[in-house]
């Protein structure tokens, strides 16, 4: 039964076709009678059809028609199976154009966006209706944009294919003013001799920061692994020096009261020789210097061993990457021993802890970093601000189930126009060398993405900037396996 559908839907129109061609003859045949006066018999047909033999040529178009009905018919079919296709092809480009996940955008000769998908209104942030016609500059920084014309121009003047499908890194540009990491390929085509360009575009803005904090992660472990060493090696002669040292103070002591026993038993002139003695070898000096010395060697061993101390805190590693109840204050002040030399001529720390704080869960060795990052930064601030010595108070408050650590200075602060960039992956204001812009992305992450906490800051140009970290004090339990 199926079969037969398309046979009768394509034979109908013929049949049709027919039925109205048969109308010619029929009326053709009745004039003539009607003209002849003659009754419709089979004599008179027959009389007519021998009399009019052009009436034969008539009878033939039903035929004509049917045929022509049923070509029409097949052509129609096949118009409309091919419009169809074409039809299906269309939607299915669409959807992929619709759902697939990279930016494409299409451009004319001049530049002038002719195509928007909607995942490039989703990167960029624009609809599609607000770029239609527009230069495609637009999506680019004002650097990349005053090229992109010349590269246009010269590819199409000379052909040379220097950036056209090559897949290459570059800077976007959001709608927002933020610029953002990118994957672009440019590929041309021809239409209707016509020549466009299309660009696949992927924003890469977290593989950028995965590969940021991959990089990072594995300084960070080498310079554990490097410290850990460090301090192990130090740490046995550092131990020597320290025991011998006490040995030598207390052989001093001796020494002082050994003297001042031998002064009582000696005679009178014996104790001129003595005197005398004591003179040319410069005992008295030797007998007050040393003890000072020592006592000041003992000072450096001390401040030697905290230092120890500090980069065993600071580089224990956590290869299981899980969460673990460190103290605080001492990971802060193992911080602060670290990068000492960043701060000591340039301004003065201090500290105000709050007892009801002792240990937090947290990943430590991200947070050393956090904590690193944020007391180089004040530092860099409060040298920018050349100010004879600037002051660094961080400070740790409970509020509720959180921490809050506070990293202020006093240093030039943070103007107003690039307050909200300041988080962006790759924004620095430091002088190349410097600065690389990851410090900044890279802790966030870490606080709001690792930790589940929160990070900003309060900043006023000329006055200062206070960072606020806040974490959860106790890491929140396990979901169940399912």
């Amino acid at each position: 039964m199926t079969t037969l559908l398309p046979s009768r839907y394509c034979y109908f129109p013929a049949i049709v076709a027919a039925l109205s061609g048969l109308c010619f003859p029929l009326v053709a045949v009745a004039l003539l009678l009607w003209h002849e006066a003659l009754p419709p018999t089979w004599t008179n047909l027959s009389h007519i059809h021998s009399k009019h033999f052009i009436l034969f040529i008539i009878w033939t178009a039903p035929v004509v028609l049917g045929c022509f009905g049923v070509m029409i018919s097949r052509i129609n079919r096949q118009l409309k199976q091919k419009i169809d296709a074409l039809a299906h092809q269309s939607t299915e480009l669409s959807t992929i154009l619709s759902t697939v996940a990279s930016a494409i955008v299409t451009i004319d000769k001049h530049g002038n966006i002719t195509n928007f998908n909607q995942a490039a209104e989703r990167i960029f942030g624009y609809r599609r209706d607000e770029l239609m016609g527009q230069n495609v500059s637009r999506l680019m920084p004002e650097a990349i944009a005053n090229a992109h014309d010349g590269y246009l121009n010269r590819f199409l003047q000379t052909g040379q294919t220097h950036i056209i499908g090559k897949r290459r890194e570059v800077e976007a540009l959001h709608k927002d003013g933020k610029t953002f990491p990118a994957m672009l390929r440019i590929n041309p085509m021809h239409i209707d001799n016509e020549i466009f360009f299309s660009g696949v575009i992927d924003d890469i803005s977290d593989t950028k920061n995965l590969q940021s904090q991959l990089i990072q992660s594995q300084k960070m472990e080498a310079i554990g692994e490097l410290a850990a060493g460090v301090a192990h090696e130090i740490n046995t002669p550092i131990q020597y020096i320290g025991d011998n040292l006490w040995a030598l103070n207390k052989s001093f002591s001796d020494l002082s009261a050994y003297h001042q026993a031998l002064d009582s038993v000696l005679t009178d002139e014996q104790k001129q020789q003595q005197i005398q003695l004591a003179e040319d070898h410069d005992l008295e000096f030797i007998m007050t210097d040393g003890p000072n010395a020592v006592a000041q060697s003992l000072e450096g061993v001390e401040h030697v061993i905290e230092i120890v101390k500090a980069m065993k805190t600071f580089s224990h590693m956590d290869f299981n990457q899980v969460k673990q109840s460190i103290n605080l204050h001492d990971n802060i002040n193992s911080t602060l021993t670290i990068c000492r030399n960043s701060y000591k001529y340039i301004a003065k720390v201090e500290t105000d802890f709050s007892d009801d704080i002792v240990n937090v869960d947290c990943y430590p060795n991200p947070l050393n970093q956090v904590l690193l990052n944020l007391i180089i930064n004040a530092a860099h601030a409060i040298e920018e601000s050349q100010n004879d010595m600037g002051l660094i108070r961080i400070s740790t408050r409970k509020l509720d189930d959180m921490v809050d650590i506070q990293i202020q200075d006093n240093g030039a602060g943070i103007p107003k126009h690039i307050q909200d960039k300041v988080f962006n992956l790759f924004f620095t204001t430091k002088p190349v060398g410097k600065g690389t812009g990851q410090g900044l992305s890279l802790a966030h992450s870490i606080i709001v993405d690792k930790h589940q906490g929160h990070l900003y800051f309060e900043s006023e140009a000329g006055l200062g900037t206070c960072f606020h970290i806040q974490l959860p004090i106790h890491a929140p339990p396990a979901h169940p396996a399912a």
